[in-house]
């Protein structure tokens, strides 16, 4: 049976994950998981080989509710004092992205961008279950 654990990423790690980075991903920027991440692990299998490493980052979501009878003026004017307002809290939360899922509104997304936003691919999501509620198998 292939066994694979998990450790914490070692300096060791960058170089090799850059690789599979490159190799697999070169479309998208390789990121810094030595800072800015909660926490960046490793796993590997049985012979101290690498099959992934990744980290927990702090990314915050902006969620609007809007009202799309107003004008697209005023609809403008609130993205960009509510992209203020996110920005200003996302700071001082020591957040360094803010991330922005935009639902069959390409004028959103255009205005967005046009305000300092980048595209992003697609994301899935999870909610973090509190800890008194997660099950740990023993082995």
């Amino acid at each position: 049976m292939s066994l694979v654990k998990v450790r914490a990423m070692e300096p060791d790690d960058i170089d090799k994950l850059r690789k599979l980075h490159y190799r697999f991903y070169s479309d998208l920027e390789f990121p810094d998981f030595m800072n800015g991440f909660y926490c960046a692990f490793t796993v590997v299998d049985e012979d101290d080989s690498i099959i992934m490493g990744g980290g927990l980052q702090p990314i915050a979501e902006v969620i609007l509710v809007t009202d799309n009878n107003k004008s697209e003026i005023k609809i403008g004017r609130a993205l960009v004092e509510a992209c203020k307002t996110s920005l200003y809290i996302g700071n001082r939360f020591g957040l360094d992205e803010l991330v922005a899922f935009i639902k069959n509104n390409d004028g959103y997304r255009r205005h967005l961008i046009k305000h300092g936003f980048y595209p992003r691919s697609p994301a899935l999501a999870i909610k973090v279950p509190k800890w008194e509620k997660i099950h740990v198998q023993k082995t």
